[in-house]
């Protein structure tokens, strides 16, 4: 798909910016002091913990709903996921078209996203959905693209992967979820994590190359 590119205006560019590192940022943040939670592992598996980490922080970073299976999950939930996924990947404001109401993401790029993190089972459905905190993520079908407003948001929670028990075809993973917004600074500007607002249970299912897809999220009693 082709698209006419127009000139860039500079508030388009600042709040592109803007966007995108608000999610990144907090992310990376995550990433600067994971050495620090993970503090008692060894090296091989704190950076296996990291790989986790790494896959799950644009799922969880909404708190969707628990599911069992995914395909009972809420798919609008879903999509919203696979969205800021690839907002969170880079989105290069060079990369897309865009518009005065925001920056265009074709659907193919979103579907690939969505069969990444929750596999092939379910059938994805473009329709406009919820970003989470006042966000909407239009869908266009003449355009077949979504619209990215021009805004910042902050995640809810930030993954804390304690523990991931690996069988055959599946990881469970013991996953602590930090409040983004509960995050300080000591005395010598370091970043310190809250403690985890709940834990929950999340298993990633393996694919043939070894990749992984999430299969279920769940309460721990």
């Amino acid at each position: 798909m082709e698209h006419a590119r127009k000139k860039s205006p500079l508030n388009f560019i600042v709040g592109l910016v803007v966007v995108i590192l608000t999610v990144i940022g907090f992310i990376s943040v995550l990433d600067f002091v994971s050495d620090k939670i993970h503090s008692t592992a060894n090296k091989s598996k704190q950076e296996q913990l990291q790989v986790y980490e790494d896959f799950i922080s644009p799922v969880i970073m909404n708190d969707p709903d628990t599911f069992d299976d995914i395909t009972k999950a809420n798919l609008q939930q879903l999509l919203s996921i696979a969205i800021w996924s690839v907002i969170d990947t880079g989105a290069d404001p060079e990369k897309y078209e865009y518009t005065d109401d925001g920056m265009l993401i074709p659907q193919k790029e979103i579907e690939d996203e969505f069969i990444s993190l929750f596999g092939s089972e379910i059938a994805l459905s473009h329709s406009t959905v919820d970003g989470g905190d006042g966000v909407t993520f239009k869908y266009s079908k003449k355009k077949q693209c979504y619209i990215i407003p021009i805004t910042g948001i902050m995640p809810i929670y930030l993954p804390d992967v304690t523990e991931a028990d690996e069988k055959d075809n599946s990881v469970v993973l013991t996953v602590g979820y930090l409040a983004s917004s509960d995050w300080v600074q000591d005395s010598d500007g370091n970043m310190v994590p809250p403690e985890p607002g709940k834990y929950m249970k999340i298993t990633l299912g393996k694919n043939s190359d070894g990749s992984f897809f999430v299969k279920a999220i769940q309460n721990i009693d």
